[in-house]
């Protein structure tokens, strides 16, 4: 243990003391009883039954605590009878099963049933939901979700070092918007034919589930997280705008080593305008020739740029963002410099796009030349504090157009320069690298002090003390002492046969 912290670790415990008085005054148990209770699973779920209400469940397993959870129990049903509430007991199964039951007038009033079993409360919104989770209590029921195959498909597709993980989660999307749907149409028919007008062309009904899995301190982790689409293929509508093909993807020698984060995607963007050019031609009352002669109808007005042979066909669809840290000047706080590069399959007709574009009346932008490039200036607010506006710059350069809110940076990147070492070839990139597929649709650097030290000093300052005031945050350690523990957290996404996996993780200080 660092005895940095010491001092600000008594601040917690002074406030925790407080906070444990209040809770025995009010529970009648200490916090540190009642922080014992959850000694296992916690679980929650929302179910669809068909032709029924929405229900809820949630499990929690309180182990050797039964003494206290009677206690709160006692507390809670105390107040529910207070609150209105009349209570029904009945045994099913062998077991003792409560009902609450809140009238307030309603056709169909609303529930809440729990009952323990073993070493598990269960409570859940109506008791057919109650009836159904003791059917199948000893796992033998012919129909459970731990059977379900989507299910099973994420639980292997986001395994981690410590297989299901810490923290693990499953949605049906489409489940619930269709329960949704079905309870709306029981009071207007219209509402099932409107959805599936809207629905099924869009292709969102290829979303199966969605679900993954979290976990921390595991062999080669800080922390993990896991998430896995299940997509049906072939997919159609709006999936198909937003497809990203894998490839091979580092950060470029021009990015800098002091790089606080730096993230890369590729997009099929022509497959996108095919895609959106589909979905358009579905729309009630599109005009004759579809979204291509919208487009070609725009080209022959203004600068006469055609949005897909002069801007989108000549985009290669590999998109970085680039962040780096600001440079303070005297007291002023510093402002991040951010980067936007993206790919080129053209860069000369790109730029006569650009030049088209800079010849408009009204044009905001300055041009001027710089190393045999043209640089486009742009007045842009300085975040930061300062009074005075910063100005960004936009240039195409190394195949790619590059945009920044540091114009200065864009220079540098035109020169060739970066400060100091790339990237690339930094420790903190290689120990997320290692980590990495060879190909990727999406990949993400980041460092975890930069984003902490702006949390932390904002806390130190006194900024936290607005929403904690018991605490004395100035008795935090200084930033360094923390900074020496925090380590890179990287990210990647892949295509799947049966879906799409993205993956986040913080490596382990070695």
């Amino acid at each position: 243990q660092d005895s940095a912290f010491e001092p600000f670790k008594e601040e917690i415990s002074k406030s925790l003391d407080g906070v444990s008085e209040k809770i025995k005054e009010e529970l009648g148990i200490s916090l540190k009883d009642l922080l014992q209770v959850p000694s296992g699973e916690f679980a929650f779920a929302v179910l669809t039954p068909q032709g029924k209400k929405i229900s809820a469940v949630m499990f929690l397993d309180f182990g050797d605590n039964e003494k206290t959870v009677d206690a709160l129990m006692e507390k809670a049903e105390k107040a529910l009878e207070e609150n209105g509430a009349e209570s029904d007991d009945e045994e099913i199964d062998g077991t003792k099963v409560t009902t609450w039951t809140f009238k307030n007038g309603a056709d169909k009033p609303n529930q809440l049933v729990y009952f323990i079993k073993d070493t598990m409360l269960v409570a859940t919104s109506d008791l057919d939901t109650a009836k159904g989770v003791l059917a199948r209590w000893d796992g033998k029921h012919s129909d459970t979700f731990a059977d379900n195959d989507n299910y099973n498909l994420i639980l292997e597709k986001c395994s981690t070092d410590d297989e299901d993980g810490l923290f693990v989660w499953y949605i049906n999307p489409m489940g619930l918007v269709q329960a949704g749907i079905q309870q709306a149409a029981a009071q207007n028919p219209q509402v099932a034919l409107i959805a599936g007008a809207v629905l099924e062309p869009l292709g969102l009904m290829s979303l199966k589930a969605m679900g993954g899995s979290a976990d921390m301190g595991t062999e080669h982790f800080d922390g993990i997280s896991k998430t896995f689409f299940v997509i049906e293929q072939p997919t159609k509508g709006l999936l198909n705008v937003f497809q990203f093909p894998a490839i091979e993807q580092k950060p470029p020698k021009w990015v800098s080593a002091n790089a606080s984060a730096w993230f890369s995607l590729n997009w099929d963007i022509a497959g996108a305008y095919k895609a959106a050019g589909a979905m358009f031609a579905l729309a009630p009352n599109a005009p004759p020739g579809g979204l291509d002669a919208i487009v070609d109808s725009f080209a022959e007005q203004g600068p006469r740029v055609h949005l897909k042979k002069d801007v989108l066909d000549l985009l290669s669809g590999r998109i970085q963002v680039v962040v780096e840290p600001g440079k303070k000047k005297d007291d002023e706080p510093a402002q991040d410099r951010v980067v936007v590069a993206i790919g080129l399959n053209d860069a000369k007709k790109f730029q006569a796009t650009l030049t088209k574009l800079t010849k408009m009346p009204g044009f905001p932008g300055q041009t001027r030349e710089f190393k045999g490039a043209t640089i486009i200036e742009f007045e842009v607010p300085d975040f930061s504090g300062s009074l005075e506006p910063k100005m960004a710059g936009l240039a195409i350069g190394q195949d790619q157009l590059m945009f920044s809110n540091d114009v200065t940076i864009v220079e540098a990147m035109l020169r060739g320069d970066t400060d100091g070492d790339a990237l690339v070839d930094s420790a903190a990139y290689k120990s997320i690298a290692e980590h990495l597929p060879a190909k990727t649709s999406i990949v993400s650097f980041s460092r975890s002090d930069s984003q902490v030290q702006a949390l932390w000093d904002m806390a130190k300052g006194g900024q936290a003390a607005l929403f904690l005031p018991q605490i004395d945050f100035s008795k935090l350690p200084e930033f360094d002492t923390v900074k020496k523990y925090l380590t890179p957290n990287g990210g990647y996404s892949v295509p799947d046969k049966k879906g799409v996996l993205f993956v986040s993780f913080g490596t382990k200080k070695k």
